[in-house]
């Protein structure tokens, strides 16, 4: 009998071959879900640091509110903290009151400034004039704070001779000064529910 060439058969090649394809077909798709994974975490990661900087911006802002009237663009005299849904006349604002200082200033006192919020399409939006007192052509600073909202919704905690009592509105004559608290309620899209509660340490 002939000795058998060194080297591979056919046959032999091609469940080499096979099982090569085999091996890395599953390698790949394991490298898909590693890195889809990291993705998703990344992503996820991403929107929990945007919802802790808005919350924080709130914190801030409402840490800082004092009961100071404004006067708005067409002249006419704010409450030192209106908030108001049908707010058509301050820039759609759903809120806006009077801040000392600017955000991240810590305890040193500023200049006040006048802050509203704002859900524009599906983007929570900041509004930020330099001065109570605004100009018939003076516009804000707009922050764009949160993406990918559904519903934005406001309550504000009165302390009255019943109790303490929550409304949708804070304006007078129902309500003056300050609230004690306001709850802010933010829907996204991806169906994540969120409420949270902040005290104004300025309401009396």
């Amino acid at each position: 009998m002939k000795p058998r060439p060194p080297g591979f058969t056919l046959v032999e090649a091609l469940v080499a071959l096979a099982l090569f394809a085999l091996v890395s077909l599953i390698g790949y798709r394991g490298l898909g879900a590693l890195i889809d994974g990291r993705t998703h975490l990344e992503d996820s990661a991403r929107r929990w640091q945007n919802l802790d900087r808005a919350f924080g911006l709130w914190r801030s802002d409402l840490e800082a509110a004092v009961d100071r009237k404004a006067r708005n663009n067409f002249g006419v005299v704010e409450e030192g903290f209106l908030g108001d849904i049908d707010a058509g006349a301050n820039q759609d604002a759903s809120v806006w009151w009077t801040r000392l200082g600017a955000p991240g200033s810590g305890d040193l006192p500023g200049a006040p400034q006048r802050i509203g919020w704002r859900l524009r399409g599906q983007r929570i939006e900041r509004l930020q004039w330099l001065a109570p007192d605004r100009g018939p052509r003076s516009e804000p600073a707009v922050l764009a704070v949160l993406d990918e909202v559904k519903t934005f919704s406001l309550r504000y905690l009165a302390l009255g001779a019943s109790g303490p009592a929550w409304d949708s509105r804070w304006r007078e004559p129902a309500h003056t000064g300050l609230p004690r608290a306001v709850e802010v309620t933010v829907d996204l899209l991806d169906g994540t529910h969120l409420v949270r509660t902040f005290d104004l340490p300025s309401a009396p």
